[in-house]
């Protein structure tokens, strides 16, 4: 929604909400458009909780007076999308988006939009972003714009296949959404669960920007900020065929965010854009007043507007940002085989300071929080280079954190040539794949396997060219195995690395037979393979995406009771290892059987 109408859209928003009351987040809902009841986490105790749907060009032809009869209030329409191949970087229009919005919001639903985004730059990101706004300009939005980040779930994917950072993908979506509320709208990120957590920065962003988390579950146990919730992709609503993805909307005080200000020890007064209802532009002081709080320390600052004499009834929240200043004169110092240190001017207001590392050898980055205007970042890869930025830190008075900008980048390098980040990045029942971090400047790596006969650490095999993945083959499934690593450098003497070890995943149970001889109960047997234990699930869904049951047992014949008498069930089994860490290592799910229950 642009700034220049956001007192209107407010006003529209409210009408809209009021005309149709909306239930109210409980612990537990029952989905209409599923049948699913929902746990809500308890911070969202007092929100409204809304229900919506996103859509594009896929969903077909949609009747939205039917739609919103149904009881959605709002929809996400896809304006566009950025191919996903690695050929080129194409923008795309979704074919169906004019169409989409003007009859929805004829219809009364409230609308927002979003782009589809495979962005690998911080330039791809803005020109994206841009490609949005200019097919948005002239629509009357509701709801927030929004960039949508997600894998295409193919290793032919541009984005898949780029393995960038959690530095660089953040930097990217941070560059879409400036570039949408510096042009005055509501800006907002979408992406799944795994998404945030192991691709992005997902704090960097919700304090400035709202989270639409994607996560197909019963109850989400996502810890970080969210004010939507894309709960499945299986709902059905009238109006149109087929599924549709259905939203939670957990909607608080109407708020407008207007950017960061940079801490000053002062009160802070910045103005709002252009006020404008029914195309007269409103004049401060004589058509409303503004009223600041909590705008002198760093946190988040408020800014009241409220409608004087004809326009008493206007009134509207803008929030913004006081963070620290940006930090400057960072200076590298010293290194060793894992750790990194600088220093740096201090900064007004900062309580403490993000050392950032981000290796330029391996897709690692790491942070870590020091005090004072110097710092050591520990923990890091031996014998790798880094670009190393810093940022303050303010708390606020809830003791939530506040970042500044992020300073220049400086380099450095980690001594040291011992291996280190092993880990299996496959496995199977009779091989395991071995990776690791690489070393700067290393021309081969060997790989040794413990010998228990022998009592001593093997030669298998040796890479070439930063090759840092090696298949060890012809071993035996649920097996524990020891290895280690050593890199090799010129005229150099590699220390070999510490001791990995791990086990391959047990054999494909298969099943010897399922019947239901009682009411509610499943008799369910499996042939035994070597295992620690074994995992079975039963389901009245073959995918077992939803409405399923797990449980762990170490025998062979289970008895497992039903929610259902006289429906059909379907069952399956795997077994798992435990590793030296008691973690469990799973082999394959078994055929699905299915049983008529009495």
């Amino acid at each position: 929604m642009k700034k220049i109408s956001k007192i209107i859209s407010a006003m529209l928003v409210f009408a809209m909400l009021f005309q149709a009351p909306c239930a109210f987040a409980s612990v537990k809902t029952k989905s209409k458009y599923t049948g699913i009841t929902y746990t809500h986490a308890s911070r969202f105790d007092d929100k409204d909780l809304i229900y919506g749907m996103d859509i594009s060009h896929h969903n077909g032809k949609i009747n939205f007076k039917k739609v919103k009869k149904d009881g959605i209030k709002y929809v996400f329409v896809r304006v566009g999308y950025t191919g996903y191949t690695k050929s080129g970087f194409s923008l795309n229009y979704d074919k169906k988006y004019k169409t989409y919005i003007k009859d929805a919001t004829k219809a009364g639903l409230m609308v927002g939009v979003y782009w589809y985004s495979q962005a690998k730059t911080v330039k791809e990101a803005k020109k994206e972003a841009n490609a949005l706004l200019k097919a948005i300009k002239g629509y009357e939005l509701t709801m927030p714009v929004v960039f949508d980040y997600e894998f295409a779930d193919t290793r032919a994917g541009r984005l898949d296949s780029a393995k960038l950072s959690k530095t660089k993908m953040t930097a990217n979506a941070l560059a879409f959404l400036n570039t949408v509320s510096n042009a005055g709208y509501d800006a907002c990120i979408y992406a799944s669960e795994n998404f945030f957590l192991e691709h992005l920065y997902p704090n960097d962003i919700s304090q400035s920007y709202k989270i639409w988390l994607a996560n197909y579950s019963k109850k989400t146990n996502y810890k970080g900020d969210y004010e939507f919730w894309q709960h499945t992709s299986r709902g059905r609503v009238k109006g149109m065929k087929g599924n549709v993805d259905i939203n939670f909307w957990y909607k608080g005080e109407d708020t407008t965010f207007i950017g960061t200000r940079v801490y000053t020890g002062q009160p802070i007064q910045c103005d709002v854009a252009p006020v404008v209802v029914n195309g007269i532009e409103l004049v401060k002081d004589v058509d409303y007043t503004l009223t600041y709080s909590n705008n002198v320390n760093i946190g988040k600052a408020r800014i009241t507007l409220k409608g004087i004499g004809n326009y008493k009834d206007l009134k509207q929240i803008y929030t913004f940002n006081i963070v620290p200043d940006r930090v400057s004169g960072v200076k590298y110092v010293s290194s060793t085989d894992n750790s990194l240190s600088l220093t740096w001017n201090e900064v007004l207001g900062a309580q403490s300071y993000v050392i950032t590392a981000e290796s330029l050898n391996n897709d690692a980055t790491f942070k870590q929080t020091v005090y004072g205007a110097s710092g050591t970042i520990d923990g890091l890869i031996a014998g790798n280079q880094y670009i190393i930025t810093v940022c303050a830190q303010g708390i606020d008075s809830s003791n939530k954190a506040f970042l500044g900008e992020v300073s220049n980048y400086v380099s450095g390098k980690t001594t040291g040539t011992k291996i280190s980040g092993i880990k299996a990045s496959e496995r199977k029942n009779t091989s395991l794949t071995l990776s690791w971090y690489l070393i700067d400047g290393c021309e081969s790596y060997n790989i040794f396997k413990y010998d228990a006969q022998a009592n001593e650490y093997q030669f298998i095999g040796q890479t070439f060219n930063n090759q840092n993945t090696f298949k060890v083959i012809g071993l035996k499934a649920a097996s524990e195995y020891k290895f280690k690593v050593r890199a090799n450098k010129a005229n150099v003497a590699c220390e070999e690395s510490d001791v990995f070890s791990t086990v391959t995943t047990p054999k494909r149970v298969s099943n010897k037979s399922v019947k239901s001889r009682s009411r509610r109960k499943i008799t369910y047997s499996f042939k035994k393979v070597n295992a620690t234990g074994y995992e079975y699930q039963w389901s009245t869904h073959r995918n077992f995406k939803y409405n399923f049951k797990t449980k762990t047992t170490k025998s062979t014949r289970v008895t497992i009771k039903t929610a259902q008498s006289r429906k059909r069930y379907y069952v399956r089994v795997r077994a798992y290892k435990l590793d030296e860490n008691k973690n469990k290592v799973y082999g394959s799910w078994s055929k699905v059987k299915r049983v008529k229950v009495r």
